[in-house]
């Protein structure tokens, strides 16, 4: 039976079994799920893989068939998907990148739920020697230095901080219609970068801005301009636009010169980049007044501070008949390890209870969810009606106050929440900042020091940290939050 489906030149009919047929789109569906996104796929990461990778995910009696079915095919296909380093964003430990395995393989302590991407061990577009030696396999540093950091394209340099997709867009495309003529006075390399005319403009601005520019190719020096750590928000807009004003000048001086027969004049390109510059601060931070000379204009820039903003932030006790729930939720890694921790007081302000609750594993928004859960659980219990929940999450509040639309994967804390929310008289959820939530937030950390939940009655049983900040609140002591604005001033 089976020699009808041998090949044809061996003189069979060449039929096809089809269990090679499905095993092949079964293994094709892995491959899918893992280099493709997909609406299933998005929905199988966030079902299964919230904490893990999908390499290193296990298989449970709870999955569904189709995730089975996957995870049979997984060894299998894996071994013949290797990894391409462009932006980064491959996983560290579980993606073969290497081309010699994961490198997970290679260590004895566990990785499975190190979500770590490559990108991570990256400084200025180098490999960062110090997080290697922290944490990669000893066995792997020759391997992993020798692997070239070497994006394809000026997309790929967005993960230093480029411009906006429509400006990268342009000098893409630009790059895609000379790179079709090779070599020579017209080629990319020659207009953008390595010719003397582009060489003399990219080192008059980067003289000026404390850099030394290489002009072996577009790539490296625009990611010599997106990898400088900017001072303020002036000085990042400056930094992000101005290699794209010197690519785009450059390419209008060539158009001029060979279509308008116009003379190339480097003062000229050299004015029209500092005033497209001009123009976009002007708009941009109407309050500074920029100098008329590139140089002066980037010293400002540098110098430039952010406006800072302090607010008083102080507790609030409840009204009479009312008691006030704090709860706050803590995350060793967002997903990792979860501790939920909260406190209920009376109106003037004496403790009625607090708790810690270890929850296992998750991300903080169920940590806040459970938080609260396990809060206003022991407030009916104690027999009060009139409850106000405050929280430090601003998500969480407009998910409980119904303005904004939770994630799918913790719809049953919600509705259990407002199951218990349904049996409260007078009901108020507010957002707080977290200097007025300091006792909950020492209560949640101190949540991942125990094994199971604890409730305490008496200050003498809090945790040392909580109890300090408990005093403060009691005193009406308050909190002094520093936050920069977007506005920014010239120096002074």
């Amino acid at each position: 039976m089976e020699k009808p489906k041998l090949p044809y030149d061996e003189g069979r009919v060449g039929m096809r079994n089809l269990k090679d047929v499905c095993k092949a789109f079964q293994f094709k569906q892995w491959s899918i799920f893992r280099s493709k996104k997909t609406l299933w796929g998005d929905f199988l990461k966030a079902k299964y893989c919230q904490s893990s990778n999908p390499v290193s995910k296990k298989m449970a009696t709870k999955d569904s068939l189709t995730w089975k079915k996957l995870l049979i095919n997984r060894p299998q296909v894996e071994q013949h998907i290797q990894w391409k380093l462009q932006a980064g964003n491959c996983s560290f430990w579980w993606d073969n990148w290497l081309r010699s395995g994961p490198l997970a393989n290679f260590t004895s302590s566990s990785n499975r739920l190190n979500n770590a991407k490559v990108a991570d061990f990256w400084e200025e577009g180098r490999w960062s020697w110090r997080r290697l030696l922290e944490q990669a396999p000893a066995n792997q540093l020759s391997n992993i230095l020798t692997t070239k950091i070497s994006p394809s394209s000026i997309y790929q340099i967005r993960q230093f901080g480029s411009p906006t997709n429509m400006v990268a867009s342009i000098v893409h495309q630009l790059g895609k219609r000379l790179e079709k003529k090779g070599s020579g006075t017209d080629s990319i390399a020659h207009i953008f970068s390595s010719g003397k005319f582009a060489a003399t403009v990219w080192s008059s601005f980067a003289a000026t801005a404390g850099m030394l520019p290489d002009c072996s190719s577009l790539q490296t020096l625009l990611q010599q301009w997106w990898v400088v750590k900017p001072r303020n928000a002036a000085h990042k807009t400056l930094l992000q636009a101005t290699p794209i004003f010197i690519c785009w000048n450059l390419w209008k001086n060539r158009c001029a010169a060979k279509y308008g027969g116009k003379t190339t004049n480097i003062n000229r390109v050299k004015y029209a980049i500092y005033k497209d510059n001009y123009k976009m601060l002007t708009n941009a931070f109407p309050q500074v007044k920029c100098p008329a000379k590139w140089a002066e204009l980037i010293q400002m820039c540098e110098r430039c501070v952010h406006d800072i903003k302090v607010n008083t932030v102080t507790w609030i006790r409840p009204k009479d008949q009312w008691i006030k729930v704090n709860t706050d939720g803590s995350a060793i890694n967002n997903p990792g390890r979860l501790g939920a921790g909260g406190i209920l007081r009376d109106k003037s302000g004496r403790l009625v209870m607090t708790f810690t609750k270890p929850l296992g594993e998750g991300t903080n928004n169920r940590a806040e969810i459970e938080a609260a859960i396990f809060g206003l659980t022991w407030a009916l219990e104690l027999g009060y009606r009139n409850i106000i929940l405050e929280l430090d999450s601003q998500l969480v509040v407009h998910w409980i106050l119904k303005k904004a639309s939770p994630q799918w994967s913790i719809t049953t804390q919600l509705g259990r929440l407002q199951n218990l929310i349904s049996q409260v008289q007078n009901f108020k959820c507010l957002h707080v900042f977290r200097e007025a939530n300091w006792v909950a937030d020492a209560l949640s950390k101190h949540s991942h020091k125990t094994t199971s939940p604890q409730v305490y009655f008496n200050i003498q049983q809090m945790p040392k940290e909580a109890r300090a900040y408990y005093h403060l609140d009691l005193l009406q002591m308050p909190s002094f939050r520093r936050k920069k604005t977007k506005r920014i001033k010239e120096p002074p």
